[in-house]
């Protein structure tokens, strides 16, 4: 695994330290280290190590107590104690100890379970990522970016470790990704799709605010408008959803409607809107409803015809077979629209993947929360509810879920704990509440500082199976076009008004005072 990194400073006994779970690491001079990033512990030169992770920081300056401070200011003396070679100065570390490393010196040591307690005095050095990496359930920079590797960006730290997922751990178990607006949710998942397509995966991509038309057309793949190149067929959409597009029925012609429709349902042959009027007067008349009921229940009905997302449906074995990325551009869809296109185009591709007719795909939802809403226990959304069985059986036959939401409070929390991976951005104080129990192990202090990371930085957690312990990452750079950019108002505005053309310009405010 190559030689440890820089020392930079010894294990001390401090507060009832070291223990199993923590120890104290005095920092040499002139040593720095950031919350979040790794460290070795050596128990035995080249050979066995203990990683840990900073918790926090704390610097003892006996120079600079409020009595000798407040001395040297009445007698104008300057303080010398930014210097760092002082006896009375120094920094601490608290690290939360996370994993041992056995046979450091070989291609592949054994990681395992803290069971060694480290001695005070121990020497400590900066983790390398070939050591750093595997301990945290990352695959090592060396061999990682090929086979199943997904490259991520790299750790929060004075040494950067490259983060690269595994694919085949990561996906199958699927991905929650959250944030306020503008912290880098959508430049995430633009990566994470440019990793995808690398590895020659396929990809379903539901666009609520088209931020991926451009990035599918350069990786080669296709853009779908619902009601124009893409269309569901009427028999893929459940009763909920057909109900939800069918206005101003009474309780009887719903009640007619809702019969036909399941009744067809359960034939279990495709069907269309004129198969499903005709199914309504058959109904209605078996249910004894007056003929005028009978009518208005069939034109409403009828009326589907004018849907636009109802036709003939899309051949989804061939479009996956000769697009690696689908987007799906759904920009003035109505609510009912939109969820009647995630529930159908999620079953279908369940459904396919079920039968073995299409390869694994990776089927995503921006604005998760529209279609998988918080609810109470028998009044979820169909789209809810095929969502969760994709949750169910994803897993086992290779459809894999990627949500995106700016509203974690917003969604059923059923499905946030059991996604396996989870990318939090910077996010509200309220919001943190709704995201117990997806931090994993992360430190508290990184918890709290959740609402005030940087654009770009996001606290990564997740099972043994995907990511071991929390770590807080900065996203690498895009190929791809990002089309999540906030838009800059006053120039739009400028634009607008023909500013930049020497056209005649709007007063300025100032112009009134």
């Amino acid at each position: 695994m190559g030689e440890v990194g820089e020392e930079v400073g010894r294990v001390v006994s401090y507060k009832e330290t070291p223990s199993f779970s923590e120890c104290y690491v005095l920092l040499s001079p002139g040593q720095k280290a950031r919350p979040g990033e790794l460290l070795l512990v050596e128990v035995e030169k080249g050979r066995h190590y203990v990683i840990g992770r900073v918790e926090e920081g704390t610097e003892v300056n006996l120079y600079e107590s409020p009595d000798l401070a407040h001395t040297r200011s009445l007698l104008g003396i300057e303080s010398v104690s930014n210097r760092e070679n002082l006896p009375n100065k120094y920094r601490l570390l608290r690290l939360d100890l996370l994993e041992e490393i056995v046979g450091g010196n070989q291609v592949k040591p054994t990681i395992r379970e803290i069971q060694t307690l480290v001695s005070a005095g121990s020497r400590v050095f900066r983790a390398p990522p070939d050591w750093a990496a595997p301990a945290l359930g990352l695959l090592p920079p060396s061999g990682g970016a090929d086979g199943d590797g997904m490259y991520i960006g790299t750790t929060v730290g004075e040494v950067p470790i490259p983060v690269i997922l595994s694919a085949n751990a990561v996906l199958p178990r699927h991905i929650l990704i959250v944030g306020s607006t503008g912290t880098g949710k959508s430049w995430l998942r633009g990566v994470i799709a440019e990793e995808i397509w690398k590895l020659g995966i396929p990809q379903v991509n539901v666009d609520v605010h088209g931020e991926f038309v451009k990035a599918a057309t350069e990786l080669g793949g296709e853009n779908l408008v619902p009601g124009q190149s893409l269309t569901v067929p009427l028999s893929s959409l459940s009763e909920p959803e057909v109900i939800g597009l069918i206005p101003y029925l009474t309780e009887l012609q719903g009640e007619i409607v809702r019969r036909a429709f399941l009744n067809l349902k359960k034939s279990g042959r495709a069907f269309g809107v004129s198969d499903f009027v005709n199914e309504v007067r058959r109904v209605g008349i078996e249910l004894n409803a007056r003929e005028q009921t009978i009518a208005i229940a069939a034109d409403r009905v009828e009326a589907l015809n004018s849907v636009r997302i109802i036709g003939g449906g899309i051949d989804w074995s061939h479009k996956l077979a000769t697009k690696k990325f689908v987007n799906i551009d759904c920009r003035g869809l109505a609510h009912s629209e939109l969820q009647a296109v995630a529930g159908a185009v999620a079953r279908e591709l369940l459904s396919l993947r079920m039968r073995g007719k299409i390869p694994p795909v990776v089927f995503s939802i921006d604005e998760a929360h529209l279609f998988v809403p918080h609810s109470a226990p028998g009044e979820e959304t169909t789209s809810g509810q095929v969502i969760r069985e994709v949750i169910r059986f994803g897993r086992h036959y290779g459809l894999c879920l990627i949500l995106v939401t700016p509203a974690p409070s917003d969604i059923d929390r059923r499905i946030v704990r059991v996604t396996n991976t989870r990318f939090i951005f910077a996010t509200e104080p309220d919001q943190l509440d709704y995201l117990k129990g997806v931090f994993a192990d992360a430190p508290e202090d990184v918890i709290k500082r959740l609402p005030k990371l940087e654009q770009g930085v996001c606290l990564l957690t997740g099972s043994r199976e995907t990511v071991r312990h929390a770590l807080l990452v900065k996203v690498r750079r895009r190929k791809t076009t990002h089309g999540g950019e906030t838009p800059n108002i006053v120039e739009e505005v400028k634009r607008f008004f023909g500013e930049r053309n020497g056209e005649r310009r709007p007063g300025r405010i100032d112009s009134f005072f």
